[in-house]
């Protein structure tokens, strides 16, 4: 069981040498003892028995197999089987990101880059030298210290994780596609292209196999810059590499594998965050683990990964909230509950990596068990979600794999976005633009400092069919943090279970379908005059990313064609059936115009202004039942108010 690119951290004054830095462990690796390298700091890579002179790379120096896709170890079977095989590597920044790493600027200008975390606030400033740069230091507080060990004596870590699917065909050609995902809070597509990129080098798998995802944790890293970055060093020196060596080792652990999936409704662990415009609107509870079980080799038996998704916003680990652990001395990079639910599944019988992805998150807060702390709340809501597991129904796939891609194009109408990018906040974590400027003499260089402009975003989106589209599941990616509405759209599309994986293969802000989307307050505390004022829509690219995505993506993935009825919008198909249909859009107005004159109404009770007056903005007004005796939808007539006519 090899393990390899052990290093040792660098001591800060007043803290002790942590030992592992970048970790990489192949499949059933978790637990097993790590050797201290030596005091020098150096990376040191040890495998049990005798390693080849550099581990990972084939006969022509390049990591991975110099030619084509490899079915694992000789003689297990991948050349004629549906395979599987993951491997983990730890991500922590080492003691150099967490002091801060001096970087270059617009000409040359210097900028101490420290290490931020995401979720917390807003930092426009990373792209600016300092002293303008550092000022972000101040509107969040970067990474202050390594790791918290909790009550059991235990470093807890960051991870990147691996799992990859290997499918042969009859003339023994592999498909591959791997399971990338980092705890962090999201990746711009600058960083996700990068990393895909360098993994597909080394391994021989498509850009667009490599399912690569971010767990959300608003305790991890800032891979999208609008929290202050991190360090470029840390960004390719252990993000990549951990990336590189994890799908490496990945393919390395491949063996013939039966896969299961069990699925069900658990809402204990998650609750509705978004403002209730339709009183009966609630978080994503669909819970799904798949498993590959090890059918033949020394690994027989035990579980050759595992991959868990649910919905919930990783946030209980708060930017203060290391204060409550005397030892730390600053904030550290975490999982949140992530970590307890992947190392809940990692320690059960059969072993084996384990990852999570969370689904549309964009209405679904977390919940569950407490702690000490927060980070002990954390590993424990983890270890709930994983054990509730075992009250899914589980039931066995047939070993077959069709993947398919689409790709959609997303105009960017959100002003906030259109000014960060002119004001070069977005550089160095997203590109809007996906030119070769770099090929520009003298000038190419410094386009990555200079403002940009924002006019469109590119993303894929993925299918991947295992066990057959009529009984089997349906894996679909989401590029950032979908309703539960929204993904209900694309469960709708499927003809058996589905696993949304949100925040893969791309991370462009949430994702709101745009009868839900709110161009104004409608709680009335911006005067209804600002646009974009609610949270998810300032972090949105803009109302058109869901129908867009749905027209050029979702439908095309399940078959759709282009002059197919079924491409009318969720909203507007029902009112074709019957215009007092629940789902048609006459519904929505209805419950708009309710919720708005209620804000109206409460924010003018608060206000010194007469009750009389206030009452006349009251919804309750004494026209519902002849609304209702026309036959319009109750929740429109319930914006006339419950009195008599």
């Amino acid at each position: 069981m090899p393990i390899s690119s052990v290093s040792r951290f660098r001591p800060i004054a007043g803290r002790t040498a942590t030992t592992v830095a970048v970790l990489t462990l192949s499949l059933g690796l978790a637990g097993c003892p790590v050797e201290e390298s030596s005091d020098s700091g150096d990376v040191a890579t040890q495998s049990a028995g005798a390693p080849p002179e550099n581990p990972g790379r084939g006969p022509d120096g390049r990591r991975g197999p110099p030619d084509g896709l490899p079915p694992g170890p000789p003689g297990n079977g991948c050349d004629s089987a549906f395979c599987a095989g993951s491997a983990k590597a730890v991500i922590t920044p080492l003691s150099t990101h967490v002091e801060g790493v001096e970087e270059e600027r617009i000409a040359g200008t210097p900028k101490q880059q420290m290490f931020n975390l995401g979720g917390f606030g807003i930092d426009l400033f990373q792209n600016y030298p300092d002293p303008l740069g550092a000022l972000g230091n101040e509107l969040t507080e970067p990474v202050g210290d390594f790791t918290y060990t909790n009550q059991h004596g235990e470093e807890e870590h960051t991870w990147l994780r691996a799992m990859v699917f290997s499918q042969s065909d009859q003339q023994g050609e592999a498909r591959q596609i791997a399971f990338v995902i980092v705890d962090a809070v999201g990746a711009g597509n600058v960083i996700t292209n990068d990393l895909k990129t360098a993994v597909s080098e080394s391994t021989g798998i498509a850009p667009d196999d490599i399912l690569f995802g971010s767990t959300h944790s608003h305790a991890g890293a800032d891979l999208q810059g609008l929290w202050g970055g991190v360090p470029e060093d840390w960004i390719r020196n252990v993000l990549y590499t951990a990336a590189v060596d994890a799908v490496s080792q990945a393919q390395s652990a491949l063996c013939p594998s039966q896969l299961t999936v069990s699925q069900g409704q658990v809402p204990e662990f998650n609750s509705h965050r978004r403002l209730k415009v339709d009183p009966d609107a609630e978080a994503d509870s669909h819970m799904t683990l798949l498993q590959a079980h090890c059918l033949s080799g020394p690994r027989e038996g035990q579980v050759s990964g595992s991959l868990l998704q649910y919905s919930a916003h990783p946030t209980n680990i708060g930017p203060g909230d290391y204060r409550e652990v005397p030892e730390l001395e600053g904030r550290v990079a975490h999982a949140d509950y992530i970590l307890g639910a992947v190392e809940w599944l990692e320690s059960q019988p059969g072993g084996g990596v384990a990852l999570y992805y969370n689904g549309p998150i964009a209405d679904a807060s977390n919940r569950g068990p407490g702690g000490d702390n927060a980070y002990e709340r954390s590993r424990n809501r983890g270890s709930a979600i994983a054990q509730a597991t075992l009250g899914l129904k589980s039931r066995a796939l047939p070993a077959t794999m069709e993947v398919r891609h689409e790709r959609a194009l997303l105009p960017v109408t959100n002003p906030a976005f259109i000014a960060a990018g002119i004001a070069g906040s977005f550089n160095r974590y997203y590109d809007f633009l996906m030119l070769p400027t770099e090929e520009i003499p003298f000038l190419g260089p410094q386009f990555d400092y200079l403002p940009q402009l924002t006019p469109t975003a590119e993303t894929v989106v993925t299918r991947v069919t295992l066990g057959g589209a009529d009984s089997g599941l349906e894996i679909v990616t989401i590029p950032g943090e979908a309703t539960n509405t929204f993904g209900e759209y694309i469960r709708d599309l499927a003809s058996t279970d589905v696993m949304l994986l949100g925040l893969t293969q791309q991370a462009f802000g949430y994702i709101i379908p745009e009868e839900e989307f709110n161009y104004i307050d409608p709680t009335g505390g911006s005067g209804f005059v600002l646009p974009f004022t609610d949270y998810e829509e300032f972090l949105s690219l803009g109302p058109l990313t869901s129908p867009l995505l749905r027209l050029q993506a979702y439908n095309p993935l399940f078959g759709i064609g282009p002059s197919d009825t079924e491409n009318l919008p969720p909203w507007l198909s029902p009112c074709l059936e019957d215009p007092r249909h629940p789902d048609c859009v006459t519904t929505d107005i209805g419950q708009n115009i309710d919720f708005i004159q209620r804000g109206y109404a409460q924010q003018c009770q608060e206000s010194p202004l007469p009750d009389e007056f206030c009452a006349l903005l009251n919804p309750d007004t004494p026209l519902q039942e002849p609304c209702l005796e026309n036959g319009f939808p109750e929740d429109f007539c319930r914006v006339f108010g419950e009195g008599e006519g």
